[in-house]
């Protein structure tokens, strides 16, 4: 066997392949992390003590030279102990030279003082090439056997990181060790040489075949009819007893508002539709257009197929765009305009003619009332939502606001509630939708910002206070009929969800596990959560990266869907989840390199089939099952 560059400790036999330890080992150290501390146990392993300052507090296994080629390696396996008596989420990130999003990693979910695998793929992906190849734009991309490439060059790999997503509890965990292995799957060689182009004039990936990919406009007008029959057959909503608005109307009878409002009954939180019904928000986000949009200037040797601008039949799906300074993988082309391509709408514009936007607003609340989904969430075209036949939520934002100045994150800075600025943008913003859906009694609530990234520094509590209070003091004045449901936190200690809950009609959550793991702290104001974001992916359709959570196929893929909603509907404070997102991302990659297999569209708007019917399954029962906490 090819050793790394460095000297590996003493390989064992693991599940039929060669593995070699990489901790405990001569060539590598565990370090604490912001906010933790360690301590080698008496079994040998390290005790992790987290606390709550940090956003992801946890454990490093630095290389003791600073790097290491791993490139004959196709998986890592680190065993990891709850040592709590919690169920714990533990997850895995393995760093290099690469961005964030782009570097392999995994999550185990264990119940308390359980022990378990987190297994981290490096080479996921069914193709990898004979030869480096230079490809940007897009997180995920077939590496060269060597491991160069990919979005991630395991021949530079720094350090792993092993650690807890804050969620404002001093936690802990122990590492027992880190291995790394061939595993058992090989991808397949593509030639470098003749891999450009590699995208179809469907924005497909021309190299390798799967269930539903289509080949020709003709294959493409027969899954319309195809689903058309299916939808003959199976178009009324799975949800028993539904009302009007997707609510359940075996249910208890409640007072009537007009709107939607919460109560909690039974010991549950609900929300509750304008007719009184009990309703459990059960929705995906991004419905519309657009989806598939993808940036073409800078390597139009990409495609096999671009039409020209003025087109009369897909010149339209035409578009420009800068590189956004954050996360833009073109470092020298940061705020360069450049043009973009919409494959996911002209395969609409092919599929259902001239007329293919009206046509396809009916075919998308069709599909919903199918599927059993009954909310259109956040980030979805205002087209589709204002037709008085699926409950939506809205979306605000108060970005071009003055940011805090020292503030910074993933998503920028935070906004800066203190100026006088930030509450005179918002409530213009606010009035301006107020003039469309004040009265609109489809509408569930409104989401004001995402994804914010709070810090961990005490001054957090004064701002988090600023920033909910005067945003639910401008909803109440501007948009008195809707819920506010908060900023989606991804990130955020207990100070956060204190103020939140607070001010917030439902405090809104994302969460990209296997599990909804999040909760208000026990000293928080009781309220009703509401997931906002959630997926999962895999590689067996044609697309280079699985999204935040992956899974091994489309089955299952399909299962941890009915897992993670169904525990929700337990929850007794989850009124509702919302699935990111739609459609499939670009295969070539959004503005900022996203290009996940996430949706429950391919990019030919034909439906994944395992997916449809886990939504199905869980909007059979989930009435049933929340009110009954089964």
């Amino acid at each position: 066997m090819k050793k790394t560059a460095f000297a590996l400790a003493t390989a064992v036999m693991a599940a039929g392949a060669w593995a070699e330890q990489l901790w405990p080992g001569p060539d590598t150290v565990m370090r604490a992390q912001a906010d933790s501390s360690i301590a080698t146990l008496a079994d040998g392993s390290v005790g992790v003590t987290t606390g709550v300052k940090a956003s992801w507090p946890g454990v490093r296994m630095d290389f003791a030279k600073g790097e290491a080629d791993l490139s004959i390696f196709n998986r890592f396996t680190v065993t990891v102990s709850n040592t709590t008596h919690e169920t714990r989420t533990v997850h895995l990130s393995v760093k290099g030279r690469a961005v964030q999003g782009q570097g392999p990693g995994g999550s185990v979910v264990l119940k308390p003082h359980e022990t378990g695998n987190i297994v981290a793929l490096v080479r996921a992906l069914p193709w990898t090439l004979d030869a480096p190849l230079k490809l940007e734009g897009m997180n995920g991309y077939p590496a060269a056997k060597d491991g160069a490439g990919g979005g991630f060059d395991i021949r530079h790999t720094t350090s792993f990181h092993i650690f807890f997503v804050q969620d404002g509890v001093a936690s802990g965990f122990s590492v027992l060790r880190v291995t790394a292995d061939r595993g058992a799957r090989q991808p397949k060689v593509l030639d470098a040489k003749t891999f450009l182009p590699f995208v179809d004039r469907f924005g497909q990936f021309i190299h390798d075949e799967w269930p539903g990919k289509v080949h020709d406009e003709a294959e493409l007008k027969r899954t319309k009819a195809d689903e058309d029959a299916w939808l003959a057959a199976n178009g009324a909503t799975p949800i028993p007893d539904a009302d009007r608005f997707g609510g359940w109307a075996g249910g208890p009878q409640l007072k009537a508002t007009g709107f939607f409002r919460t109560e909690k009954v039974k010991g549950k939180w609900w929300l509750v539709d304008p007719d009184g019904r009990l309703f459990f928000s059960h929705g995906v986000d991004c419905v519309g257009i657009g989806n598939g949009t993808t940036g073409i200037s800078f390597r139009e040797n990409y495609f096999s197929w671009l039409p020209a601008k003025d087109d009369p039949e897909f010149g339209e799906f035409w578009g420009r765009a800068s590189w956004p300074a954050a996360h833009g993988f073109y470092k020298d082309k940061e705020h360069l305009p450049y043009d973009t391509f919409s494959f996911a709408n002209a395969n609409l514009r092919r599929k259902y003619g001239t007329e293919w936007k009206a046509k396809y607003i009916d075919r998308a609340h069709r599909r919903l009332c199918a599927w059993g989904l009954n909310t259109i969430a956040n980030w979805s075209w205002s087209d589709i939502y204002s037709r008085d036949r699926t409950p939506y939520t809205l979306c605000l934002g108060t970005h071009g606001t003055p940011r805090l100045k020292d503030s910074k994150g993933w998503w920028g800075a935070l906004p800066d509630p203190f100026n006088p600025e930030f509450e005179k943008t918002f409530r213009e913003r606010a009035r301006s939708a107020a003039k469309k859906m004040r009265d609109d009694s489809w509408c569930i609530g409104v989401f004001v910002d995402n994804e914010l990234s709070w810090n961990s520094e005490e001054r957090m509590k004064d701002v988090a206070e600023q920033y909910f209070s005067t945003i639910r003091r401008v909803l109440r004045e501007e948009l008195p009929n809707h819920l506010y449901l908060g900023c989606r936190i991804a990130w955020g200690t207990d100070v956060v969800y204190r103020a939140a809950a607070r001010h917030c009609d439902v405090v809104s959550v994302n969460i990209y596990n296997r599990r909804p793991v999040k909760d208000l702290p026990a000293d928080a104001e009781d309220k009703p959560m509401i997931n906002g974001e959630f997926h999962f992916g895999a590689f067996d359709r044609g697309m280079f990266h699985t999204g935040l959570v992956a899974t091994r196929d489309q089955d299952e893929r399909a299962q941890c869907y009915r897992d993670f909603v169904h525990a929700c509907l337990v929850h007794p404070r989850f009124v509702g989840t919302h699935w990111f997102q739609w459609q499939d991302q670009a295969l070539t990659g959004r503005g900022d390199g996203e290009n996940y297999q996430i949706g429950f569209l391919n990019v030919a708007d034909v439906p994944y089939p395992e997916l449809v019917q886990a939504a199905r399954d869980v909007a059979s029962m989930m009435y049933k099952r929340r009110y009954a906490g089964q």
